[in-house]
């Protein structure tokens, strides 16, 4: 019989007091490699996430834009919007408003290895998409029920459920649960049908909006296969003197690597370090590689994973800090903070830092010159062995 540890039961304990949340969960694409007769060439899963003391409240919400934008007792759907961009950009609209969070995995096919399993085997593919979905919902959100459109990849769906049974830690409460249902009937599904096809507009066709400069607010991260190593902007790298390769490369390793080896760890603040790469991850690849990502709305992010208010303190010391202590590249400013893209991100962060350390030094020297003036250098206040680099420093 399997023994249960104090550790075990805390970490119960604390999961049993989170409150539980829904993943409306469809998919965008299907399986098929020929792109030139209906293979998609993405797949995409998109998992709207909702606490279960909210659901009426967003259902009836949506409920509303549903009868705005002439569906009427119809399912709503994306492929019924089309590349009529105009009506979906009135409903992406109406429903930013609205309390609700985002996640979703893109699968680049064009990018996978041909002949290798993944294009060559359904069930490879199939198996693959279990690994990273589960890997993205369990880190998010230990406690979930999942809700998914049964009107899909039927193999996928099977197998998911019986994956994420084999593969989850042990749970006390069970807080894994799976409910399969016809889009038709759930009005979440079809929020999730919108968003990710939505979102798949933007991989496919150069000429739709910016859907995910309108959606930011709501996703929380985009988990893309194959990992992109080089950003969309840096097709006009040739006139954009900014975008410095190496930097981002390097910024981008520096961020992942740090994900990687810490994706399964436990602790509170770990998940939480993991939560805000993740999105300033996001932000770069996809809404605005130039932009800084506020404070307050990086605590939004972070609060939805924690379920309590953040402070700005705890941002810089529990989560900034010792990412940077790390060894993550991150540039900040009174903006915010982003991933770097370029020697100036960093020179921006320099300064920023130059300006509040010089001042300190400067009035750590004259401290220090005070005192050994008045002692005849009897006295070093850096000749303690903590204060060693200072001292070297100064002389």
């Amino acid at each position: 019989m399997e023994q249960i540890s104090f550790n075990d039961l805390e970490r119960e304990r604390s999961l049993f007091s989170l409150p539980g949340r829904t993943a409306y969960i469809d998919e965008c694409g299907n399986f098929g490699f020929d792109f030139n007769n209906g293979g998609s060439k993405f797949y995409i899963l998109c998992a709207v996430v909702v606490k279960n003391s909210d659901i009426d409240k967003l259902h009836a919400a949506v409920s509303v834009v549903k009868l705005n934008n002439g569906f009427g007792q119809t399912e709503m759907k994306s492929s019924a919007i089309g590349s009529n961009y105009q009506r979906r950009s009135k409903i992406v609209a109406e429903l930013l408003p609205i309390e609700f969070r985002v996640i979703l995995f893109v699968a680049d096919k064009q990018a996978f290895i041909s002949g290798s399993p993944l294009t060559s085997y359904r069930q490879s593919f199939i198996k693959f998409l279990h690994q990273r979905l589960y890997n993205v919902l369990y880190n998010a959100y230990p406690k979930l029920n999942i809700v998914e459109d049964k009107i899909g990849t039927s193999e996928f769906q099977d197998s998911f459920k019986k994956y994420v049974r084999e593969h989850r830690p042990a749970n006390l409460f069970n807080e894994y649960d799976f409910d399969y249902t016809d889009s038709k009937d759930s009005l979440l599904v079809q929020l999730a049908d919108i968003v990710g096809g939505t979102i798949n507009k933007v991989y496919i066709d150069d000429h739709a909006p910016h859907y995910l400069e309108m959606l930011k607010g709501k996703i929380l991260c985009i988990e893309d296969f194959p990992n992109r190593t080089i950003p969309y902007f840096s097709s006009a790298i040739s006139k954009n003197t900014q975008y410095d390769e190496t930097v981002f490369s390097l910024a981008i390793q520096q961020a992942k690597s740090f994900i990687t080896k810490y994706e399964y760890n436990e602790l509170f603040e770990k998940k939480l370090q993991i939560a805000l790469l993740k999105h300033l991850i996001f932000q770069v690849y996809n809404v605005d590689p130039y932009n800084y990502i506020s404070s307050p709305q990086l605590l939004s992010v972070l609060e939805e994973y924690a379920d309590s208010r953040i402070r700005p303190n705890y941002l810089y010391r529990r989560i900034i800090a010792p990412l940077r202590d790390a060894g993550v590249i991150l540039a900040s400013c009174a903006h915010g903070y982003k991933i770097p893209i370029s020697v100036e991100d960093i020179t921006t962060y320099l300064n920023q830092t130059h300006t509040i350390v010089s001042p300190m030094l400067h009035r750590i020297e004259i401290c220090r010159n005070l005192i050994r003036q008045n002692t005849e250098n009897a006295l070093d206040v850096l000749n303690d062995p903590a204060f060693l680099k200072y001292k070297n420093y100064f002389d």
